[in-house]
């Protein structure tokens, strides 16, 4: 999931939609916009088109980014070492921000998903389309099973991290910076090129990746409670109104929407699902935001540094220097914080 920031925003698009059912970001949060469009944007049948569909869903989940966001950087706060023991609650965190750096402070770093996030939303659709058509023949209208989802949306996920990993080491770059530092996006990124090379901004990307799994149970979880819930119904809804014309997040969307399940069991289906993607990879989110704020030991200023001591050139170091890998992080932090570490910021997270 988000989010994450973009990510999340996605997985929250993309639900919103479908209730955004995709990021934050599916990821979101919580059919069938087929069709030739007309001049009033609808399509045939008069169905929303999907252009119009997945631009509402851009929209919504830029709304939940920006609501998010206070959280997003305190939840980041929370996993950044510098920031250990600093703050002693959510709320008490965001006061202390809002005091030390404005409130401009809790919007930190929300640039680069913003610009994203459309990105993010256009290739989780598409991805999530691919990997359902793998599984599933061209013309079947059966409903696909809770493992093909599953399956479309952990695949979809791998996809978008992609584009979700250099977004939010931009973002996390931002939000760890001390707070007498003003840092912009720009900045940030002419930064991470000098110091780290092109390679630097793709730092993180196979946690990112892992984490971002989550799509699978984010999407898994979001349908078998809409399935649940059309179960329950008096009496349950029969076979004929599961048929699918397309298997395309906004045909999913649109279905559900037609469905006769009510807007508070969508929106309680998004948000079972999207704490049940959290949870089901939220270590992967800790170590990732460590491994992206902390800082390389083979920039050229440390590299100079110990070329002068040990009389070598600072090339010979840059090439020599090992780079921190994911099971380092995860063993220094567990050894040096305990077990707890792993779900640092998950309150703020939640709340989000």
């Amino acid at each position: 999931m988000n989010a994450e920031s973009s990510a999340e925003s996605s997985r929250s698009s993309s639900s919103q939609e479908g209730n955004v059912g995709l990021s934050e970001s599916l990821d979101s949060d919580s059919g069938k916009g087929k069709g030739k469009s007309t001049s009033n944007g609808n399509n045939g049948n008069g169905d929303t088109h999907p252009a119009i569909d997945f631009t509402a869903g851009v929209i919504a989940g830029a709304a939940g980014l920006v609501v998010g966001q206070p959280f997003d950087v305190v939840k980041v706060r929370y996993q950044t070492p510098q920031y250990a023991g600093r703050y002693t609650s959510t709320f008490g965190a965001l006061g202390a921000i809002v005091k030390e750096e404005k409130v401009k402070g809790l919007f930190k770093g929300v640039t680069s998903p913003m610009a994203g996030i459309a990105f993010i939303n256009g290739i989780v659709f598409t991805s999530y389309s691919f990997f359902m058509k793998l599984q599933l023949p061209a013309d079947s209208q059966n409903e696909p099973s809770l493992g093909q989802i599953f399956l479309a949306g952990a695949g979809s996920g791998v996809v978008s991290s992609t584009l979700t990993s250099p977004i939010e080491l931009i973002k996390i770059r931002e939000q760890s910076a001390p707070p007498h530092v003003n840092t912009s996006t720009i900045g940030v990124v002419k930064h991470i090129l000098r110091t780290d090379g092109l390679r630097g901004l793709f730092r993180g990307f196979g946690a990112t990746a892992m984490r971002d799994l989550a799509y699978g149970p984010y999407f898994f979880t979001y349908e078998a409670l809409l399935r649940l819930f059309k179960y329950m119904k008096t009496p349950p809804l029969p076979e004929s109104s599961r048929r699918h014309e397309g298997h395309t997040l906004i045909d999913e969307a649109e279905m559900e929407l037609s469905s006769g399940l009510s807007w508070p069991e969508l929106m309680a289906a998004g948000g079972i699902a999207g704490v049940t993607a959290w949870l089901a990879t939220f270590p992967l989110d800790v170590l990732k935001t460590r491994l992206q704020s902390a800082e390389w030991s083979t920039t050229p200023s440390t590299a100079t540094a110990a070329a002068a001591s040990a009389s070598t050139s600072p090339s010979a170091i840059l090439s020599k220097a090992k780079r921190p890998s994911l099971w380092t992080v995860g063993r220094d932090a567990v050894r040096q914080e305990g077990w707890r570490v792993m779900f640092a910021g998950l309150g703020p997270t939640l709340i989000r």
